[in-house]
């Protein structure tokens, strides 16, 4: 395995890092999730969360900012005090990890519905964790274009998610407000929780190349596209079913695309799925990636092949140990989005507001 210490990736490589990270597992249930809290005015409240999103990656970029030479990591080491910092960024490998577990349960799960249903558990985890293992093992730089690769069966997504709009019917989503503003603005939680794959922006900032306002436009230009693949993908399913169809497919997405056939491709939502599951795996190679580097920045003999495996075989057992059990999957999945707040909304503003009490490197070098 290569080392990844002095490594960066261009601008245009950090865009679609962001992208495949954040363009996971979600798409198929966050219409379904929006409409249970929100009903059809669940994509105001994924209005809402995508400006509010923005407003939070300007205050991690200014974070990064500040120490443009450290990862975040090694941010927390240096504002929190050595030891406090291994502290949290331990508790960082591990949300990592859980996410990653959740990312496994939730593939796991829907392949054996739509695809596989006699398949054991363990097959499709391990097949999935084993290639995102296989892709993590290359260089940062490596892993940066092959997710601008595979960034190229976004256009197949869209092609078939567009395609179906042509039997939308607009009125499905008025009268615009009718759910309540109560309603609204508790779907904007599940509006925020799809977006928390931008912590990685933070994550691998200092392994990116230009200036700062340039990586900012590079995050905020990959946030602003994840926000409209997805309002597209709301507002295209929640004017395909009526508000009383929505609250029965938990996929909507899949169920969108099953009605429709091509003379060469009879089943579209399995060709979807297809392509899905790439981007699945992307997104898990991020956290598996942030997971080590936490791992080998807190433990610095740590060999970055160790680490890897190591978090891979965490994720492998752990969600094995959970399987196809519902309501295990049900409390694990409350337990990371919780800690989604904490980790990637929480924990980088208080670790903000203390670096203002330190100096950044570079003035601490010139004032000495």
């Amino acid at each position: 395995m290569s080392s990844q210490t002095n490594q960066k990736i261009s601008r245009r490589q950090f865009f679609f890092v962001i992208i495949q990270t954040q363009i996971g597992v979600g798409i198929l249930a966050l219409p379904f999730d929006l409409h249970h809290t929100a009903k059809q005015d669940g994509w105001i409240s994924l209005l809402i969360a995508g400006v509010l999103i923005q407003l939070l990656l300007f205050l991690l970029w200014w974070l990064a900012k500040r120490f443009p030479s450290k990862d975040y990591f090694q941010i927390q080491e240096y504002v929190l005090s050595r030891w406090f910092g291994k502290v949290t960024s331990f508790l960082y490998v591990i949300y990592f990890c859980s996410v990653g577990i959740l990312i496994v349960l939730i593939y796991s799960r829907l392949i054996s519905i739509w695809v596989l249903p006699n398949t054991p558990f363990w097959v499709l985890g391990f097949m999935m964790v084993f290639i995102c293992l296989y892709m993590v093992c290359c260089s940062l730089l490596v892993i940066a274009r092959l997710y601008m690769m595979f960034a190229a069966l976004l256009i197949i997504m869209v092609v078939f998610i567009f395609y179906s709009a042509k039997d939308s019917k607009l009125m499905y989503i008025f009268p615009v407000g009718e759910a309540g503003w109560s309603n609204i603005i508790a779907g904007i939680d599940m509006g925020i929780l799809s977006f928390l794959g931008f912590i990685v922006s933070l994550v691998l900032y200092s392994k990116t190349e230009g200036t700062a306002k340039e990586k900012l436009v590079a995050i905020q230009s990959a946030q602003a596209f994840v926000f409209t693949f997805y309002l597209a993908i709301v507002l295209i399913t929640f004017t395909f079913f009526s508000t009383q169809e929505m609250a029965l497919v938990p996929q909507p997405v899949l169920y969108m695309l099953k009605s429709y056939e091509f003379p060469i491709v009879a089943r579209i939502d399995l060709f979807f799925i297809s392509t899905w599951i790439v981007f699945v795996a992307t997104s898990l190679s991020t956290y598996l990636l942030m997971s080590s580097l936490g791992l080998t920045t807190i433990f610095k003999s740590l060999p970055t092949k160790w680490a890897t495996i190591g978090v891979a075989v965490t994720i492998f057992i752990t969600a094995t140990y959970i399987g196809y059990d519902i309501s295990k999957l049900n409390n694990f999945n409350t337990y990371v989005k919780k800690g989604g707040y904490i980790f990637s909304i929480g924990l980088p503003l208080v670790v903000l507001i203390f670096s203002f009490f330190r100096k950044s490197p570079a003035k601490e070098g010139a004032s000495s």
